[in-house]
């Protein structure tokens, strides 16, 4: 009987002890808040590259637009200079098009950045359509002008 009475003793304390719980609770809870916030960081990263590769696109295009003769390679400068804070290790490619309408001397310039995001933490793995390098961001941008036909 003493056995019996002895393990219900200990029993009974434990189910009383509350000394550790909070240590318990920090323990399990702890994990998902830091993944919580790394992840927060690599999702503002993505969105932070992501608008500076638009932005590099939208000012490629207005200077080529202001620049009705710009070159492909100056028009390719500009949204090189325009890609702040990014690796150029990392850029793809720049690709400007600029056909001219030879009936009303017309331009419509696209100028496409393609740039592969480098995550922290090994998220690409996870996501569809990505490949081990990184994900792949795009950004595009296009204008319209017309030439000043000089009057004869």
């Amino acid at each position: 009987m003493s056995a019996l009475r002895a393990i219900k003793r200990l029993f009974g304390r434990v189910r009383r002890e509350e000394g550790g719980a909070t240590a318990v609770e920090f323990a399990l809870t702890f994990p998902i808040y830091l993944g919580s916030v790394v992840l927060l960081a690599e999702v503002a990263r993505i969105a932070y590259t992501q608008g500076v590769i638009i932005h590099a696109a939208e000012e490629a295009t207005r200077y080529a637009l202001v620049h009705y003769d710009a070159t492909v390679d100056q028009v390719q400068t500009k949204a090189r200079d325009n890609l702040l804070g990014l690796d150029p290790e990392n850029l793809i490619a720049i690709i400007v098009t600029a056909p001219v309408d030879p009936e009303d001397q017309t331009k419509l310039v696209t100028v496409e950045v393609e740039y592969t995001y480098t995550p922290i933490l090994p998220i690409n793995q996870l996501l569809p359509g990505t490949d081990s390098d990184g994900i792949r961001l795009r950004g595009e941008s296009k204008g319209f002008i017309t030439e000043e036909i000089p009057k004869t």
